[in-house]
């Protein structure tokens, strides 16, 4: 597991020249009923925009407008679940049941049959304590995995396969882990219908408004607020931004590079690339000119 105190790459700071960067980031859900699907134009002022997701047709038309897509959902399984599955349908002796290591407080590491390698480091790294992943082997998360490994599918065509590491146009996020990198985390759940939530939502989102310079119309404040799907599909565009640009923590052992071509990779942003970085933004398209960045 690669050290959680060690930042990534540096990152230049950039100024757009030509076309600016568009993101859209999924809040994928089993059922169509509850997807939050976002837009995010990287302009000087960044435009927000909420979409339709009625269903798989209109996430795969909004992915096809984005230089990149931050899919909250698992894009894999683990790959000892896998085994344990093989094994028992073929009626062959099963898999020891094994663990990652130990957390750096003494607490055993998460289970190798119920979450993926990507799970154990976030929860880690983030220091989500009793906030752990959930599990896409052993949870009703599994059915979204479902749906979200079919769009990448029907993303690709005939096509190469869409990368599961986040190298290619669709990156895993995990928007509660996402905002305890950036220091947005609320005390309490955002994710009910409680007055506490409702509020707490309020102030993610004007967390997210302040770091960004986000032009963020009444409408959508209104629905980013009410609901904590169409919030999560904002924090998952504004993940995907952080990729893009090199802001977020990629596989970086062999092993980690190894399990995330199958398992997929969850990508979290840096710590020492707080939002207004990520609104100024970091990468290699030959849209983006590099200036000196400002010393610090």
């Amino acid at each position: 597991m690669a050290d959680p105190s060690v930042a990534g790459p540096p990152v230049t700071d950039v100024r757009m020249t030509t076309a600016p960067m568009v993101t859209v980031g999924i809040d994928l859900a089993g059922y169509t009923g509850t997807t939050g699907v976002c837009r995010v134009t990287w302009t000087e002022r960044p435009a927000v925009e909420l979409l339709d997701g009625r269903n798989d047709d209109d996430l795969l038309a909004a992915m096809r407008t984005a230089d990149r897509t931050g899919l909250d959902s698992p894009v894999g399984w683990p790959v000892e679940f896998m085994s344990l599955l093989t094994a028992h349908r073929a009626g062959t002796e099963l898999p020891e049941r094994s663990w990652y290591a130990p957390h750096s407080d003494g607490r055993e590491g998460l289970s190798r049959f119920t979450h993926r390698l990507t799970d154990d480091v976030a929860w880690k790294r983030t220091g989500a304590g009793r906030q752990r992943p959930l599990s896409v082997a052993a949870d009703k998360l599994g059915v979204v995995a479902m749906r979200a490994v079919n769009l990448l599918e029907r993303l690709a065509g005939a096509g190469p396969a869409v990368p599961r590491d986040g190298s290619g146009p669709v990156v895993e996020v995990y928007p509660a882990f996402a905002l305890m990198q950036w220091g947005l985390a609320s005390k309490g759940s955002y994710k009910k219908s409680t007055p506490a939530a409702l509020a707490a939502r309020a102030q993610i989102l004007a967390g997210l408004a302040d770091g960004l310079g986000l032009d963020l119309g009444e409408r959508v404040r209104e629905r980013c607020t009410r609901s904590d799907h169409d919030l999560d599909a904002l924090i998952a565009a504004v993940v995907a931004r952080a990729a893009a640009c090199g802001m977020t923590h990629p596989p970086v052992s062999g092993e980690e590079r190894a399990m995330a071509e199958v398992e997929g990779w969850m990508h979290l942003p840096r710590r020492d690339c707080p939002l207004p970085a990520v609104r100024v933004g970091a990468g290699s398209r030959e849209a983006y000119r590099t200036v000196p960045s400002p010393s610090v």
